[in-house]
């Protein structure tokens, strides 16, 4: 049996940028992808095909293995940083063109699911919501290379709880306006959300 294609999401890891003044959001994008992964596992929420399936990561990834394909990063300061995700077949931007209200309750019902995991995505725009066409039509969250992953439920305190909701909130308005602008025959991508 011949195995799923998977993508490997390669980071160059040159300087370590460290945490932001607030001191919760890591500005490493590589460990903000494989802190979220690595929760999404934990919690079922890549088995259960809200966001890609994650199969691993690695802290040093020797590019010279790889050449050419990996050359851009030779001259890195460090060995970059990989996750090992699921390929997505003929995957589908959402925007005005290929939204639905189904869709968009699937995305909704998706980002909630990334919420039940500690983690707020922090990047909640339509550019990250991908439909994976099939015999069960996928919709999913992309993209966590600036998530935050709270280490457990007493990180989350007023202001964080708050800042989940509203990132819910964002998801479904951007829902409104995507139907919108279908209602007005406009083309992706007209409008920047």
């Amino acid at each position: 049996m011949m195995a799923s294609p998977r993508v490997l999401k390669v980071f160059h890891i040159n300087k370590d940028p460290g945490y932001a003044d607030d001191g919760v959001r890591d500005l490493n994008h590589a460990r903000c992808e494989i802190r979220a992964y690595c929760r999404l596992k934990h919690h079922g929420v890549c088995d259960r095909g809200f966001v890609p399936q994650f199969y691993g990561y690695t802290l040093s990834l020797d590019p010279a293995v790889f050449a050419p394909h990996l050359n851009v990063f030779q001259r890195d300061a460090h060995l970059p940083y990989a996750v090992l995700i699921e390929y997505l077949p003929n995957p589908m931007e959402m925007n005005c063109v290929t939204y639905s209200q189904e869709r968009m309750a699937k995305a909704v019902t998706s980002i909630q699911q990334v919420h039940s995991a500690l983690i707020e995505l922090n990047d909640p725009y339509p550019r990250n919501i991908m439909i994976v066409p099939g015999d069960l039509e996928r919709v999913m969250w992309i993209d966590f290379d600036v998530a935050i992953t709270y280490p457990d439920i007493t990180y989350i305190g007023i202001r964080e709880r708050r800042w989940i909701e509203i990132e819910a909130r964002c998801v479904e308005d951007f829902g409104i306006s995507l139907a919108k602008d279908q209602k007005q025959g406009l083309k992706p991508n007209t409008k920047y959300y």
